[in-house]
């Protein structure tokens, strides 16, 4: 009897195997695609959040400089988070006295080398020096802060009675943030902190700006220390 040629012996996959095979090449690469797209939303929504600390930090470095805006000199300058624009924010010179002055914003000196021309808030487009539009469908969910005069309640802007805004102002010659809420209902309100929230569409992630009274400015995963 002849022995079997070798090329006979050889055999290749069958049908089944290569379905085999082939679902465990999808499997994997959407696993790998998956956890990518995590990857980059989480970079991308934390590289966001960044951001947003960065423009608290410019304007804490301008209010402290005392950098000019045209011809006004001592100018504070701060951040505007709203609800009513929940995918921007902006960076403000405050320049005005357009509403009542807070009984917390420094007092003016009229015709002294230190006066300032504000009142601690953001009154209207003239005050207005960025915008900043966020990108990817990313928006501010959320605006928290302890109330000044009562430092165990967290005001916010899911309350039933919400925050509809917050106000970071920096002025020399402190680090310290002038932080004022608008509350409905009550209205403007001093804060001890501001926390701002930041998230992903279909609520695929958060990130938490904090500011606190002492000007501290700082980016928190869940919840602010």
């Amino acid at each position: 009897m002849e022995p079997t040629p070798l090329y006979l012996k050889q055999r290749g996959f069958t049908v089944v195997e290569l379905i085999v095979v082939i679902a465990i090449i999808v499997i994997l690469t959407a696993v790998v695609l998956n956890g990518q797209k995590d990857f980059n939303r989480s970079l991308t929504i934390t590289d966001s959040a960044y951001t947003i600390a960065l423009s608290l930090r410019e304007a804490q470095t301008f209010g402290l400089s005392s950098r000019a805006v045209g011809a006004v000199n001592n100018a504070g300058y701060g951040a505007r988070f709203s609800t009513a624009t929940p995918g921007s924010y902006l960076l403000f010179a405050d320049l005005q006295q357009g509403q009542a002055q807070p009984a917390w914003c420094p007092a003016t000196h009229a015709g002294l080398a230190d006066d300032k021309p504000g009142n601690c808030l953001y009154d209207n487009a003239s005050e207005t020096v960025q915008t900043f539009t966020f990108g990817r469908g990313f928006y501010i969910s959320k605006l928290c802060g302890h109330r000044f005069s009562q430092p165990g309640t967290l005001l916010c802007s899911t309350d039933a009675s919400p925050l509809t805004s917050i106000d970071t102002v920096f002025l020399r010659p402190n680090t310290d943030s002038i932080i004022t809420g608008n509350l409905t209902g009550t209205g403007n309100v001093q804060l001890i902190d501001a926390n701002i929230v930041l998230s992903a569409p279909n609520g695929e992630g958060s990130r938490v700006v904090c500011v606190s009274y002492a000007g501290q400015i700082s980016v928190a995963s869940t919840t602010c220390p």
